[in-house]
């Protein structure tokens, strides 16, 4: 019996023996018991957990999520995922103000490109080149991953 049949089960020996079917789906908790004594052997109530397993599993399918976050974290000060503004060092030590836009390729690579400004025109300007280009990496991401599902369905 492979580890992969018995994901989501798991052998419970308090209050009577059995198997427990846990399935967590859109924050809730999917539970029920298959104890030893009411399918009279310990194999006939881990096939019924698996059957039971598998049935829920097609009831209650998962939900998609899109590859990336769709709102920014409370601690982002753009206002846009996946943007901040930073600053680098020139070889003098100078600091020079940017944007900074990071994204992952897969397999879970990050990355990440720099859009520098020295003046508050200058700073919106590359807030909006960082903003395009943000939204084409996210393009890139959802094309990959939806050929990635295809490929797998």
């Amino acid at each position: 019996m492979s580890n992969y049949s018995l994901r989501g089960i798991s052998r419970i020996h308090s209050k009577g023996a059995g198997w427990l079917v846990r399935l967590y789906r859109n924050a809730k908790v999917i539970t029920k018991l298959f104890s030893d004594g009411v399918y009279s052997d310990s194999d006939k109530a881990l096939k019924a957990a698996q059957a039971y397993y598998r049935q829920t599993q097609i009831k209650f399918p998962p939900i998609e999520k899109p590859p990336f976050r769709e709102t920014p974290l409370r601690n982002n000060t753009s206002g846009y995922n996946g943007i901040c503004e930073t600053f680098s060092r020139t070889r003098k030590g100078e600091k020079i103000s940017c944007w900074n836009v990071s994204w992952y390729n897969p397999p879970n690579k990050l990355n990440s490109k720099k859009f520098y400004f020295h003046d508050p025109q200058e700073r919106k300007q590359a807030l909006k080149e960082a903003l395009q280009f943000r939204k084409e990496r996210e393009a890139e991401i959802l094309k990959r991953s939806r050929s990635r599902r295809k490929i797998l369905a």
